[in-house]
């Protein structure tokens, strides 16, 4: 009886080890998806477009960084943002061997924020 307890206990140790290695990966993924897109921003944008996106910074300035606030970025749809940021554009390196397509996606929400600041300007020359 003893061993039979313990049996049933140890396959359930096992059954939740199992289900612990599986499951936390895609917690991880999740978390990284839903709230990555800003730290990702920061890592990779921000350089030329800038915090607010306006491309107003000393590398976005030699590059020539769209305004990701402008008219123009406003009306791009989501797949035309996902293609821009995997495949570059102009100036603009593709980061698809950098980034994968959760963590491109998860950028989408972060552009369409700062595309909502009603106060783009124009870029001093």
């Amino acid at each position: 009886m003893i061993a039979a307890t313990l049996e049933k206990t140890t396959l359930r140790t096992i059954a939740l080890m199992v289900l612990l290695v599986v499951a936390i990966p895609y917690s991880a993924a999740a978390q990284s998806a839903n709230g990555g897109g800003q730290k990702l921003y920061d890592q990779n944008c921000a350089k030329c477009h800038g915090v607010d996106g306006s491309g107003n910074t000393t590398i976005g300035k030699a590059v020539g960084a769209k305004d990701l606030r402008s008219p123009e970025a406003k009306k791009l749809t989501d797949a035309q943002i996902s293609s821009q940021i995997s495949q570059g554009k102009g100036n603009m390196p593709p980061f698809a061997g950098t980034l994968d397509s959760a963590e491109i996606n998860s950028l989408i929400p972060i552009i369409r924020e700062l595309s909502k600041n009603t106060s783009a300007s124009k870029k001093p020359s």
